[in-house]
């Protein structure tokens, strides 16, 4: 096995309890999965933890595939493309100690824009933006969902949930893409993403049934506070290793 059997049991825990907080709250679950997973074993992202959760993204992009909104979709499949190549350029010059406090400080930022981001507008310019912003992001933290959650934040559920789906799993494809090309995802990477699916597709089978015992806003904010708490905690650790 490529890592532990109590990080194997600690990891799928964590993914499946990530994907039933996304469907309870409409936040990504990456913005949760990540910074736990890192603290975990931090090989898990990004390569590891993108790869794993094109599972859940097909998934979803498959069943509302005839709810996917395609309009202003290219612009922002280029912003995406531009900031995941910055992304994995960054990975590239990075030196792995300084990997911990870069991932923590990346996800700090998305609990904010989770939180203050609220008046994204669906016009050119805010996808660009928000395009070049979830690339970067995502390349270099697995953590893009935030700012294409807050873009799309007025359409219906079933538009939103097969849009972001199609995206998420488009954008991932060539996120791995980039890191494969900066040294971020080799074979070791992607057997330890193996490790990982059964977590999102436990996590998308049982989110529906269990999501409706949280309170939105509440679990929304219990989650941005678990999210901060890890990414610090994340930045300590790696400071002091």
């Amino acid at each position: 096995m490529p890592f532990t059997i109590i990080e194997f049991l600690a990891s799928v825990a964590v993914v499946s309890l990530g994907s039933v907080l996304q469907a309870a709250t409409g936040l990504g679950a990456g913005i949760i999965i990540v910074p736990l997973l890192a603290l975990i074993n931090i090989e898990l992202i990004p390569g590891p933890t993108l790869c794993a959760s094109l599972t859940l993204s097909f998934m979803m992009a498959w069943k509302g595939r005839a709810d996917i909104r395609y309009q202003g979709l290219p612009l922002l499949l280029i912003a995406l493309v531009i900031g995941m190549g910055l992304g994995a350029y960054t990975l590239s010059w990075l030196p792995v100690k300084q990997l911990g406090i870069v991932f923590g400080s990346l996800i700090l930022l998305a609990v904010g824009i989770s939180f203050f981001g609220k008046g994204l507008r669906q016009t050119n310019s805010y996808r660009m933006g928000a395009g070049f912003i979830s690339g970067y992001m995502g390349a270099t933290v697995s953590i893009g969902a935030p700012v294409l959650a807050l873009l799309y934040q007025n359409e219906k559920g079933p538009s939103l949930r097969a849009t972001l789906g199609f995206l998420y799993f488009v954008s991932t494809i060539v996120m791995l893409t980039f890191l494969h090309l900066a040294g971020y995802f080799n074979s070791r990477h992607f057997q330890l993403g193996l490790w990982l699916i059964p977590g999102f597709v436990l996590g998308y089978f049982i989110a529906s049934r269990f999501a409706v015992w949280f309170d939105q806003e509440r679990s929304r904010m219990a989650v941005l506070i678990i999210s901060t708490i890890s990414a610090t905690l994340l930045i300590i650790k790696s400071i002091n290793s």
